[in-house]
């Protein structure tokens, strides 16, 4: 993945969140130790204390912020939404941010600690 084609999709996405399209999945993550916790505390423990913080967060990624994609949601194969990750520090922390575009707009599947 080049460079440019990763500031096109951040072109993209930053575009969708401004006109308010976008959506912010709410789940639970499984941590390395395999504890569970909400999207909550996974915010809470980077030092955010909502998801309009994590979206202000998403508008600040930088094309160097890539870290792997396109690849097809291998929850949804046939829907031809391709997903996109990052990481960056956040509140120093070191953060993955998946990200796809759908018919809701830009979709924030995921927003934690990198755990890798």
């Amino acid at each position: 993945m080049s460079e440019a084609e990763a500031r096109l999709f951040l072109i993209e996405i930053k575009s969708l969140i401004s006109q308010g399209r976008r959506d912010f999945i709410t789940r639970w993550y499984n941590l390395p130790n395999g504890k569970r916790i909400r999207y909550t505390e996974a915010l809470l423990s980077i030092g955010l204390t909502s998801i309009q913080q994590a979206w202000d967060e998403i508008l600040k990624l930088k094309p160097r912020d890539y870290f792997k994609g396109p690849n097809p949601d291998r929850d949804r194969p046939n829907d031809g939404s391709q997903v996109w990750e990052f990481k960056k520090e956040v509140n120093g922390i070191q953060t993955y941010i998946k990200l796809k575009i759908d018919h809701r707009g830009c979709v924030c599947m995921s927003f934690h600690e990198d755990w890798s």
